[in-house]
């Protein structure tokens, strides 16, 4: 059974105020069909770059000491070009926040009562609840990308996001966090084919401060299509405790041991 999130820790999502049913259903309908892109590249602590791989001086998550020492490890872990220890490499989800610098396609659907996201990453569906309600259920489970409540401040989606597992990592070869995670968007368009999501993340079982980030998103051409992306057609790359990365035969035994 996955961790039930606390009411403590739910009640962080209603930190931008109440808003009415009839606010909370009216979108405006914003522009934002087709498909899109981030234009940012490299994740949060790393923005701009090409690679993946974090760098630290850049915009290094504010963490407590026990888990910036397990963070700069598994950076010059993965600058030496040894083996990362991440869930993706198992075909699990990245999770929330790290879905969010995916520089995978992404679709917005944008419906009266809720914003719905389809990434090409590994198929998945992401939902935004507007619909006005700023409860977060009491027996609710943590989950890859936790639970969205989000609603609309002119042509700003605002969103709040609780009851992310804590067995997710912030980004690729990133830090990890406890269940007390909360992340807050702010997407708007700020240009004809341009999102702009300003990222606020907080946790404090493990930051000393927020964390701040911003990613932008560019819509493609009518012709650009998404493609199913099926992760556990070639499952065969395990991942030890030790991080050590195996190449697995159709019985699940190592085939050529590990990559070093």
């Amino acid at each position: 059974m996955l961790k039930v999130i606390s009411l403590a820790v739910a009640s962080l999502i209603l930190s931008a105020g109440t808003v009415s049913a009839a606010e909370g259903t009216r979108p405006g309908y914003q522009d934002w069909s087709g498909v899109w892109l981030n234009v940012t590249r490299g994740p949060f602590s790393n923005p701009g770059a090409n690679s993946p791989i974090p760098v630290v001086g850049v915009n290094p998550p504010p963490l407590k000491p026990e888990y910036d020492k397990k963070w700069r490890a598994s950076i010059l872990a993965a600058q030496r070009g040894a083996p990362v220890n991440d869930p993706m490499a198992d075909c699990k989800w990245p999770g929330m926040p790290a879905i969010l610098a995916s520089t995978m396609p992404q679709e917005f659907l944008i419906l009266p009562d809720r914003v719905v996201i389809l990434y090409e990453l590994m198929s998945q569906v992401r939902r935004i609840f507007t619909d006005g309600s700023t409860t977060v259920p009491e027996d609710l489970d943590s989950s890859y990308n936790g639970f969205s409540i989000g609603r609309w401040e002119g042509d700003t989606l605002v969103v709040d996001t609780v009851g992310v597992r804590a067995d997710t990592r912030l980004e690729y070869a990133g830090a990890d966090h406890t269940d007390q995670l909360t992340v807050h968007e702010r997407l708007r368009k700020v240009a004809p084919d341009l999102i702009e999501n300003e990222i606020t993340i907080k946790d404090p079982g493990a930051f000393t401060a927020p964390w701040k980030a911003k990613v932008q998103y560019r819509r493609q051409g009518p012709s650009y299509r998404m493609l199913e992306y099926p992760c556990t057609d070639n499952n065969r790359n395990g991942v030890g405790a030790d991080g050590t990365t195996y190449t697995l035969g159709p019985d699940g035994k190592p085939l050529t041991g590990p990559v070093k």
